[in-house]
C-alpha cells in the first residue's frame, strides 16, 4: 500500500508541476551594448551604444519602442581616454540621435560622436589627430542614473600603403582589344600597422539610370592577414558583378557610367575574431560561441583604416565594352 501511495504522489508531483506557471524572465539587469570601430583615417568618430532588454512581449514589438533599445538623452557619459607613456588625454563624446527612414525597429538611433583633431596651440594654427598608433585608447562609458560602469581598450591602426592597381593615371583597365579581359592588381603592406589583421576590398561602381545616380558595390570577402594581393578579374567584373545585377531596361531608359571608387579596409585581431563567429552557422552543431571585448557590457570595441581611391576612370576600352557587349542600355 505504501508502494502505491508513493506511486500516486510522483504522479501528483508531475502533473500538478505542469499545470504551474513559471516566469522564464529573470529579475531586468541593465546590459549595454557597444559597438565603436575607431579609424584614424577619418575625421569623425561615431560609436553605437545601446541596451539590452527583456519582457513578456514579442521581441519584434518590444524593439519598436525606443526606451526597449536606446538610453534616454543624457542618461549615460561617455569619454574615450587616450594613453601615452604614462600620460593621458580625455575627449568626452557627444550625444547626437538620428530618425530612421524605415524598418521594423524604433524610428530612432543614437550614436556618440567626437572629431578626431585637436587644436595644437601655436602660431601656426595647427591641428594634429587625436588618434595615433603610439597610444593606447580606453573607453569609459558610466551610467549617471544607476551608476553603472563599462570599459574596453584598443590600439589604433596606423595605416597601410596602397597600391590600386592603375598603371594608366586614373584609369582602371579591365579590358584590351585585340587583347582580351585584363587583370588589375591591388596590393598592400602592413608594415606600419603590424596589429593589422583582416583586410576587406570593395569597389564602387557608380552610375546614372536616367538621370538618377545610383551604384553597385562589389565586395571581396575579408582577406587574412597573411594576404596582401588581390587580382581582379575583367569577366568576373563584366560579366558576373555588373551583368548579374543589373537588368535590361527598356529602349528608352538608358544608363551611363560615372566613375568607381576602390576602398580598401584594415581591421583589427578583435575585429576579425567577431566577424568570424557572427557568420552564419553552416554545421550540425548550431551553438554559437560569443565574443566581446567589452568590460560589464557585450560588443565590440577596436579599430579599423580606411583608404579610398575615389573618381577613377575605366580605360577606353573597358568603357566602350560596357555599352556594346553587355546589352545593359548602356550609352
Amino acid at each position: 500500500m505504501k508502494k502505491i501511495y508513493l506511486i500516486l504522489s510522483v504522479f501528483v508531483v508531475v502533473f500538478t508541476s505542469c499545470e504551474t506557471d513559471f516566469d522564464v524572465n529573470s529579475d531586468w539587469e541593465e546590459t549595454t551594448v557597444v559597438f565603436g570601430l575607431l579609424d584614424a583615417a577619418k575625421d569623425t568618430q561615431f560609436l553605437k551604444i545601446s541596451k539590452a532588454f527583456l519582457g513578456e512581449s514579442d521581441a519584434l514589438q518590444m524593439a519598436q519602442h525606443a526606451d526597449s533599445i536606446n538610453f534616454n538623452e543624457g542618461e549615460l557619459d561617455v569619454k574615450v581616454i587616450r594613453v601615452n607613456n604614462g600620460s593621458a588625454d580625455t575627449i568626452t563624446l557627444i550625444e547626437i540621435r538620428r530618425l530612421r527612414d524605415e524598418g521594423d525597429f524604433n524610428d530612432s538611433i543614437v550614436l556618440y560622436t567626437f572629431e578626431n583633431f585637436e587644436f595644437v596651440s601655436n602660431s601656426l594654427n595647427q591641428y594634429t589627430n587625436f588618434l595615433n598608433s603610439n597610444s593606447e585608447y580606453e573607453l569609459l562609458i558610466k551610467n549617471n542614473i544607476t551608476g553603472n560602469s563599462v570599459s574596453s581598450t584598443t590600439e589604433i591602426i596606423k595605416g597601410f600603403n596602397f597600391s590600386a592597381g592603375i598603371p594608366n593615371s586614373d584609369r582602371l583597365t579591365f579590358y584590351v582589344d585585340g587583347l582580351g579581359f585584363r587583370f588589375p592588381r591591388f596590393e598592400w603592406s602592413s608594415v606600419n600597422s603590424p596589429n593589422a589583421e583582416i583586410f576587406q576590398f570593395n569597389l564602387r561602381f557608380n552610375y546614372k539610370e536616367n538621370e538618377v545616380e545610383k551604384e553597385l558595390l562589389w565586395t571581396q570577402t575579408a582577406l587574412g592577414g597573411n594576404d596582401n594581393l588581390l587580382i581582379l578579374s575583367g569577366e568576373e567584373f563584366f560579366h558576373q558583378f555588373l551583368a548579374n545585377n543589373l537588368e535590361v531596361l527598356d529602349s528608352d531608359d538608358e544608363r551611363e557610367f560615372i566613375n568607381i571608387d576602390i576602398e580598401m579596409i584594415l581591421g583589427t585581431q578583435e575585429l576579425k575574431t567577431y566577424i568570424a563567429v557572427n557568420e552564419p552557422i553552416t554545421g550540425i552543431v548550431q551553438e554559437r560561441p560569443q565574443f566581446s571585448n567589452i568590460n560589464n557590457g557585450i560588443g565590440l570595441f577596436s579599430s579599423r583604416y580606411t583608404k579610398v581611391y575615389p573618381g577613377l576612370s575605366l580605360n577606353a576600352d573597358s568603357e566602350k565594352y560596357i555599352i556594346e557587349e553587355l546589352g545593359l542600355n548602356f550609352k
